[in-house]
């Protein structure tokens, strides 16, 4: 009912509009009357062709309405036309189908889970004991110690998920790792910041800054701090990373985690750049490859992704990165 008022509306206020240039009223009073009366017809339009969007199309709401009042308005008589034209389209022969060829995507194999616990004791078989609740404790208990002597991003999210267990050794012994872990680098940190002051020579900071940078590093790596403190630990990782290559700046193992640092925060064109030099000041290719094909699929760049990947073809066979060469090169 109110598109059809709408309409009527437009339609009406339109034609009035058209009646007033060719009145025999005063220039001024013929003037007034067709801006009032096209200036309805304009919100009227506007009003009904966006109330007749598909709600696909409708993303934003003032800004489709003041498309529409603008093409209307500022086009007399054709804008108007052209809107009654596009609510026929919009209303009659617009059809948002369903591509058939994005309708499903079968899992890839690096995202595929067993149904029951795996014979050995990697990440895979340590996270499909500790979710299986009915397991004994003692072989659950083995699954988060051998967790718990790794490292990474994954076993801390195993430990994580160990901390939100049912049983009360399982969630004890998880807080208790994972406390271990950070202990353990926080000191690490406590030992290079005291050796780094007592440092007179400018060849011997290299060292502490080196480890202080790496250091920092493994917190976010291993997960261990929250997004605010874990911008923190970025920020001083990349302080020591770049007081360590102002002493030496050929070292390639700075240089990549230089490169992981602004891959990190997105920053994609320093990232390239780091990479890039420590590549050439010796860096393996096989530690370099990864880290390329990354930026080159942040970037959506599929083609280059692919021919990273095939400057070296062992990739595949390499743990971690080898499905996921596997899935994009097959």
């Amino acid at each position: 009912m109110i598109r059809i008022i709408l309409l009527l509306l437009g339609v009406l206020c339109e034609n009035a509009a058209l009646q007033a240039l060719f009145s025999q009223q005063p220039v001024w009073t013929r003037l007034f009357l067709f801006l009032a009366s096209h200036l309805i017809a304009a919100v009227s339009l506007a009003f009904l062709l966006r109330l007749s969007l598909p709600r696909q199309g409708d993303t934003q709401k003032w800004g489709t309405l003041a498309l529409f009042f603008s093409f209307a308005f500022f086009i007399p008589v054709f804008g108007c036309i052209g809107m009654l034209c596009t609510l026929i389209y919009f209303r009659f022969f617009l059809r948002f189908d369903t591509r058939p060829e994005f309708f499903s995507v079968p899992m890839t194999p690096f995202m595929q889970e067993s149904g029951g616990p795996s014979p050995g004791m990697g990440e895979g078989g340590a996270w499909s004991r500790l979710r299986t609740e009915s397991l004994p404790r003692p072989m659950r208990l083995k699954a988060l110690l051998a967790v718990g002597s790794g490292s990474g991003r994954n076993v801390s999210r195993l430990l994580h998920f160990a901390t939100s267990d049912n049983d009360d050794e399982i969630r004890l012994l998880a807080f208790n790792i994972t406390d271990q872990h950070e202990k353990v680098i926080n000191k690490a940190i406590s030992e290079s910041l005291a050796k780094l002051k007592k440092a007179e020579i400018r060849d011997e900071r290299f060292p502490h800054c080196r480890k202080l940078a790496f250091s920092y590093w493994e917190l976010i790596f291993n997960d261990l701090a929250q997004q605010d403190l874990a911008e923190f630990y970025i920020s001083q990782s990349l302080s020591y990373a770049t007081q360590a290559l102002d002493i030496v700046a050929n070292d390639p193992n700075l240089l990549i985690l230089l490169g992981r640092l602004h891959l990190w925060r997105g920053n994609l064109e320093a990232a390239e750049k780091a990479i890039y030099a420590a590549m050439n000041n010796g860096a393996h290719r096989d530690r370099v490859v990864p880290y390329l094909a990354e930026l080159a699929f942040l970037r959506r760049d599929f083609v280059t992704m692919r021919n990273y990947f095939e400057l070296n073809p062992l990739l595949r066979h390499k743990p971690g990165i080898g499905p996921v060469v596997q899935f994009w090169m097959g």
